[in-house]
């Protein structure tokens, strides 16, 4: 399951800066793509584009030091990595994680058999995995898989979390 957090809300940003981390994935795996290159795919706790908060994937990895729990990428991103985990683990993160994990990684990755497939309504179940990282960033409940939800979630909420998300690239 993945960590209660709030954007700014710790030394996770200036811990991670500081030595030398643009970003922070916790949990993560690493995942072969069909043209061979291998991403990193993870629970972004802090990332400087996406504002972290959310389920996300990298470019192509660099280089890759499992012990030392870091990796960098072709983006010259340089992650600090939390728990590991193997990609048909998974779906044990909880759905979030395995609908990311559809939605992202499923169409590329060498292997398509190690997560199974669970998106029924790819543009619905992406607004969904959307609306969850909103809710974090914001502080607020989590809204339920039911499209109704989800949409009056995002129409109630989505100038706040724009808002905030200007606010903290500013800073």
């Amino acid at each position: 399951m993945v960590k209660k957090a709030r954007a700014g809300s710790g030394a996770e940003d200036g811990g991670d800066q500081q030595a030398g981390f643009d970003a922070h994935l916790d949990p993560w795996c690493a995942v072969r793509l069909i043209g061979g290159d291998e991403i990193l795919f993870g629970f972004a706790l802090v990332h400087p584009t996406t504002g972290g908060l959310g389920w996300l994937t990298s470019t192509a990895i660099s280089s890759l030091d499992r012990k030392r729990r870091r990796a960098v990428t072709a983006s010259g991103r340089r992650y600090r990595l939390g728990r590991r985990i193997e990609p048909e683990d998974i779906p044990g993160e909880g759905d979030e994680a395995w609908m990311a994990f559809d939605l992202l990684v499923n169409p590329d990755a060498e292997d398509t058999e190690a997560v199974p497939p669970i998106s029924a309504d790819p543009p619905a179940d992406m607004r969904w995995v959307a609306a969850r990282k909103m809710a974090r960033h914001l502080g607020l409940a989590v809204p339920g898989r039911a499209p109704k939800e989800v949409e009056a979630f995002i129409s109630e909420h989505l100038h706040a979390y724009l808002r905030r998300r200007a606010a903290a690239k500013l800073c």
